[in-house]
Parts: structure tokens; sequence; C-alpha cells
């Protein structure tokens, strides 16, 4: 079972600023190990087995998740962006299942303009 997935962050930064990455996966995280009181039978294992955070389509931290994981796992990390860009969370269950949340961060320079991860010369 899947559920609502959350991804904060603040918005906008100033250039060299750490920007605290906090994820929410709504899931019911089934170990496998239940058993049903009335029928007997094992509730099949269902967990998020992988979590992938991509920044401008770069990997910037993953984890790989156990049965000790509780329902509805909260994640956060730190990264430090030296150009706006796009946040990519992608969460993957024991069937092979995915899951994204996506945002953008905007970096702003010392002037106050947005950075981009492209610079052009025209």
């Amino acid at each position: 079972m899947s559920g609502i997935r959350r991804l904060k962050y603040k918005k906008v930064i100033n250039l060299g600023e750490t920007v605290k990455v906090k994820t929410l996966a709504e899931h019911d995280m089934e170990t496998g190990v239940r058993r049903d009181k009335i029928t007997g039978l094992i509730y099949p294992r269902l967990i998020l087995q992988n979590v992938t955070a991509k920044y401008n389509g770069k990997i910037v931290f993953e984890a790989n998740w156990f049965s000790g994981i509780s329902a509805n796992p909260y994640l956060a990390f730190f990264i430090k962006p030296s150009s706006s860009g796009l946040i990519e969370i992608k969460w993957r269950d024991d069937y092979a299942k995915l899951t994204y949340k996506r945002g953008y961060l905007k970096v702003l320079n010392e002037d106050g303009k947005e950075v981009f991860p492209i610079e052009v010369d025209l």
C-alpha cells in the first residue's frame, strides 16, 4: 500500500547555503512476519526498499531500507547546491513499484539573481 509522499525544503536560498530536505512516505511497511489471527495466514512482506534523491539528475543521497524501518518513514538529509534545480525523490518497494515527489529549488547569487545550472554566452 502506498500513500501520500511529502517533500519539504526551503524553496529559495542564497548561494553557499545548506538546505535541509525532509521527506515523508505514508506506507504500512508490512514486515512479512505478522500472522492473521483468524486465518493463520502470514501477511506478505511489503516495504519501501530503496530511497534515492537526485538534484539536477545527479544522485545526492541514497538509502536501502530493511524490515526494521517503521511505518510512514521520515527521512531528512542536507545538500549544498551551487545552482538552481530540480529535487527528485524516488521510493521503490518490494515489488519494484516506484513513486516520486519533485520540487524546484531556486538559488540566488549575491546580486539576487537566479543561478542557473547551464550558462550560455551568446
